[in-house]
Formats: structure tokens, C-alpha cells, sequence
């Protein structure tokens, strides 16, 4: 059996988190292994320290409860909404901006590196300038006005939202 087909059967009976470790890397290929239930797909070669962490943000996803809502300070997010307000009144945020903010919320205190919150709020395939994560946490702490001080950076180790 291949590993499609031993996914297939493993879906049949059970719904455990599955990553898919292969040497067919084509996006058909990746394309096929999601749709058939795949939780991840990660093609050969790769780095042990990448699938720990793919491990990781599958484990995560699993355990994750649905929230509607998220508080911090002055800060709401409707996840169901996408709606943000800042002590009551409405902010306007890009997609990518609100996904920033959430992630953020989600782990309020936390030094979060630049190479997770790339892994989480992008995906683990972005390519683009190695500073996209500051520009957004610039442009999104530039919308929060008198309340900026909430996203701090850390030099040297990432981002935290602070209270």
C-alpha cells in the first residue's frame, strides 16, 4: 500500500492527526494527501526541526477550542466577525493585519520570534522580504493609536502583546 491508501484506511476508522512524510512533492500530490485527510503533508528531504514544529501546529489545531471572542485590555476580536474594537469603537484592519492581531491574543504575553508568527499567520510556503512581519506589526500598532505600547518588540527575540 501506498501512503494515500494507507491514509485512506487510517480515515476510515479514526480521526487521530496524521502527517503525511513523503517523497511525492508535487502539489497534486499534496493537494491529494489533504484532501484525503491529511492534517499536514511534508515532502523529502526535510528538516527534523520543521516537522516538530508542523507536528506541533498540528497538535496545537487539534486541541484548539472555538472562541468567538477575544479580550485584551481596551482590545475585542470577533473571530466569527472579524470585527476588532478598541475600547468600544471599530478599527479597521487588512485580513492579514486581524489574522496578526488574533494570533498575538492567542498567546497574549508570549515572545512570539518572527519565524513563528511567519509559521502561524502566514503559512510554513511564504515567500516574501524577511521584514513583512515588522511592517504589519508597525502598521497594526500605528491603527491602535493611543494604545500602540500593547505590541511591544523585543529586540533580538520577537513580538509579545502586553498589557
Amino acid at each position: 500500500m501506498d501512503g494515500f491508501a494507507v491514509l485512506r484506511q487510517i480515515r476510515l476508522q479514526s480521526d487521530v492527526p496524521a502527517v503525511m512524510l513523503t517523497a511525492r512533492g508535487e502539489v497534486d500530490d499534496r493537494v491529494r494527501g489533504l484532501d484525503l485527510g491529511a492534517d499536514d503533508y511534508l515532502p523529502k528531504p526535510f528538516k527534523f526541526k520543521e516537522l516538530l514544529a508542523r507536528v506541533r501546529a498540528v497538535l496545537r489545531r487539534r486541541n484548539l477550542e472555538v472562541v468567538p471572542a477575544i479580550s485584551f485590555g481596551p482590545l475585542s476580536l470577533g473571530r466569527d466577525t472579524r470585527d476588532v474594537t478598541l475600547d468600544g469603537s471599530p478599527i479597521l484592519l487588512t485580513p492579514r493585519e486581524f489574522d496578526l492581531l488574533e494570533f498575538l491574543m492567542r498567546h497574549p504575553r508570549q515572545v512570539l520570534s518572527r519565524e513563528t508568527i511567519l509559521n502561524q499567520v502566514w503559512d510554513y510556503d511564504f515567500i516574501g522580504e524577511t521584514n513583512v512581519v515588522e511592517v504589519h506589526v508597525s502598521a497594526l500598532c500605528h491603527k491602535l493609536g493611543q494604545y500602540r505600547d500593547l505590541i511591544r518588540t523585543i529586540r533580538g527575540a520577537g513580538h509579545t502583546l502586553r498589557g
